[in-house]
C-alpha cells in the first residue's frame, strides 16, 4: 500500500477533469480545497481513503475518493447535470498515473444534498469513486 498512489491518482484525476474544455465552461474551478471567494458552481475534492490492495507479488491500493460539486442555483437539476458531466469525463479519460498503473476507476455511488445558507439554499453533488492502483 503507498500514500503516494493517491497523490498521483489525485493528480491525474484533477488533469483529466481541467483537461476537458466542455466541462470549463459549466463550472467556475476545479479545486483541492475551495477558495472562501469561489463562485458557483465549482468542483472540490473530498474524502480520500486508502486501502491495502496488494496482490502476492505486487504492491497495491484501492482508494476511495469523492467529488463534490457545488451549485446555488435554486433547483437541484444543475448540480445533476455537472455531476453527470463530471462522470462522463472521468469515464471518457485516458488517466495514466506516474509510477503507478491505474488498473479500475469506477463511480461506487452519487448523492445530492440541500444545504442551507444565509444566502439560501445550496446543492451539493457527492461522486464517490473507487480505484485499484498497482505500482508500475
Amino acid at each position: 500500500m503507498s500514500v503516494g498512489a493517491a497523490v498521483k491518482l489525485q493528480e491525474a484525476v484533477f488533469a483529466a477533469l481541467q483537461a476537458d474544455t466542455g466541462l470549463g465552461f459549466m463550472l467556475s474551478g476545479i479545486y483541492d480545497e475551495a477558495p472562501a471567494e469561489a463562485s458557483y458552481p465549482y468542483l472540490a475534492m473530498g474524502e480520500t481513503n486508502l486501502r491495502d490492495g496488494r496482490l502476492k507479488d505486487t504492491s497495491g491500493s484501492t482508494i476511495s475518493f469523492d467529488l463534490m460539486v457545488w451549485s446555488a442555483e435554486a433547483s437541484q437539476m444543475q448540480v445533476k447535470e455537472l455531476m453527470a458531466a463530471v462522470d462522463t469525463s472521468l469515464g471518457g479519460a485516458n488517466i495514466s498515473l506516474v509510477g503507478y498503473d491505474l488498473i479500475t476507476l469506477r463511480l461506487v455511488s452519487a448523492s445530492t444534498v440541500r444545504q442551507w445558507s444565509e444566502e439560501g439554499s445550496l446543492y451539493r453533488g457527492r461522486l464517490s469513486y473507487s480505484a485499484l492502483v498497482y505500482a508500475a
